[in-house]
């Protein structure tokens, strides 16, 4: 078996571990209740066998199709989503959800190289100005919009 055989057999194969770890953990601990009133067990245990059952027929179709050559990752781009969510998560206590998101944004669309700087400054207004309306506004949520609490 080739190395990109065993490659593409590993993610299936941790799915379906995963799987059967889920199921047996509601199958050994939760009660399961009866098909007219389900316990608590009973979801875990029909998520997990679902899970292994996609794994496995993910591991099947893995193995008998020909590989194809994964290009490699933008490690340029795994930085600006890493440093997006650091971004958000240090903003948004010190200064508010708003320019938490503004900054997110900018920080984000670093990865986007045709796009000029005036471009990005209206995509995170508009990001901005949409939380706004929709968290702020429409939905109430009790989440500070701009200062420091």
């Amino acid at each position: 078996m080739d190395r990109a055989r065993v490659t593409d057999a590993l993610g299936p194969l941790a799915l379906i571990a995963i799987g059967i770890a889920f199921a047996a953990g509601a199958w050994l601990n939760l009660d399961l209740g009866t098909l007219r009133r389900l316990g608590p067990g009973a979801l875990p245990l029909g998520l997990g066998l679902i899970l292994a059952t996609l794994g496995s027929i993910a591991l099947v179709q893995g193995l008998t199709q020909h590989a194809e050559r994964v290009p490699r990752p933008d490690f340029h781009a795994l930085a600006a989503v890493g440093a997006a969510i650091a971004t958000f998560a240090i903003l948004t206590e010190r200064v508010g959800v708003l320019p938490a998101v503004f900054g997110t944004v900018l920080t984000m669309t670093t990865v986007i190289g045709d796009l000029p700087w005036l471009g990005r400054l209206a995509l995170a207004l508009s990001v901005a100005i949409g939380i706004w309306l929709v968290f702020l506004l429409g939905l109430r949520l009790p989440i500070r919009a701009i200062g420091a609490g």
